[in-house]
């Protein structure tokens, strides 16, 4: 039995011994699969950071921000589905990432990277909401069939009767603080690419697979030792069509070197892999550099009960109290455009275009 489908049972199993005790333990459960988890865990160090009134210029200087970026989300999302109805895109694109879990997506690294995604993005919603002097009520943890999937912050329902340029401000913390990870996640994974690392042969492809086998170590190319992925990429995008390369790999201990030619599309056909450590460090910092980048655009959308419903809906506000003249027009303008109203009907537009994507995709 593979690994993946071990953790899928474990994660069953602790789901099940979790659901039975779950008035003891404070577990609301939701259609049996989804569950919340209650408790006060991270709530001191929200009131710690939360303390510092910085987080509320942030907040509302990244509003405009995060609408422009939530328009562009909406333009893709919209483009995406058509292309996906059209045949342009495959039908794989619409399907949601958790069924992309143990395929696309390795277990373990997915898991921490989502986790990760999901507590930065609640945790900075908690830090904002007190620098405004909202009450959170408690924090928790996510839960689907046993796989935590982050960490959440329940806030007060002084929440709903904050002006709505508050609103807009604690709403874009979430993915303001997704796009900040994501962006440090760039050179982490640049980083980790340049680390000294034993590559193991682990696919072959002609031409390459007349010659060598899978769990040889790749030593060489043209003379030249490789000794990271880094290096193993730069060469790899040297590597010209049909022309024959002196490709040394340790076998049983020892350096052999084979003349391989290219194929015409100058490829060698050799995937390699580092050691597992290293392997789930990359694939960790890699999928934490994708999994916040997409929970920052997708809570972007102006729909209920995502992050952009109340930062579009915040935006005309803040414009009209802008003393220039010209962006205060603007703001009354848009707030025929922009509000509760109009964003509702969004909503069930913009959930029926996944929806509808997603039900395609798995057709």
């Amino acid at each position: 039995m593979d690994s993946s489908k071990i953790i899928v049972i474990i994660a069953i199993v602790v789901w099940l011994i979790l659901y039975s005790v779950r008035d003891s333990i404070n577990l609301k459960t939701y259609g049996g699969v989804f569950g919340i988890l209650r408790t006060k865990i991270g709530l001191k160090t929200v009131e710690k950071l939360g303390k510092y009134k910085i987080w509320r210029k942030i907040g509302i200087f990244s509003i405009p921000i995060c609408v422009i970026i939530g328009c562009f989300m909406l333009i893709n999302l919209l483009e995406m589905s058509i292309k996906i109805i059209s045949g342009t895109l495959p039908k794989e694109a619409g399907k949601p990432v958790i069924l992309l879990f143990g395929n696309v997506i390795p277990w373990i690294p997915g898991i921490i990277a989502l986790l990760i995604a999901v507590s930065v993005h609640e945790l900075a919603h908690g830090i904002f909401a007190r620098s405004f002097g909202i009450k959170v009520k408690s924090s928790g943890i996510l839960l689907f069939l046993g796989f935590p999937l982050g960490a959440f912050v329940e806030l007060g329902d002084d929440f709903k009767n904050a002006e709505k340029k508050v609103r807009g401000a604690i709403a874009s913390a979430g993915p303001l603080a997704n796009l900040i990870i994501f962006l440090i996640s760039i050179p982490m994974l640049s980083f980790t690419y340049s680390l000294p690392a034993e590559l193991k042969i682990v696919n072959l492809y002609d031409p390459a697979s007349k010659f060598l086998h899978e769990g040889d170590v790749l030593y060489s190319i043209n003379g030249k030792k490789i000794t990271s992925l880094e290096e193993f990429k730069n060469i790899a995008k040297t590597i010209q069509p049909n022309k024959v390369y002196d490709v040394g790999v340790i076998e049983n201990g020892k350096v052999k070197i084979y003349k391989i030619k290219s194929s015409e599309e100058g490829k060698l056909g050799i995937m390699v892999a580092p050691s597992e450590h290293l392997s789930l460090l990359i694939n960790t910092i890699y999928w934490t550099y994708w999994f916040n980048f997409l929970l920052a655009l997708f809570n972007l959308l102006p729909a209920i009960p995502l992050d952009g419903f109340h930062v579009w809906n915040a935006l005309p506000e803040l414009l009209k109290e802008r003393k220039n003249k010209i962006l205060s027009k603007i703001g009354s303008i848009l707030e025929l455009l922009i509000n509760e109203k109009t964003l509702s009907s969004m909503t069930f537009l913009v959930w029926w275009i996944i929806l509808g994507s997603i039900l395609y995709s798995m057709w």
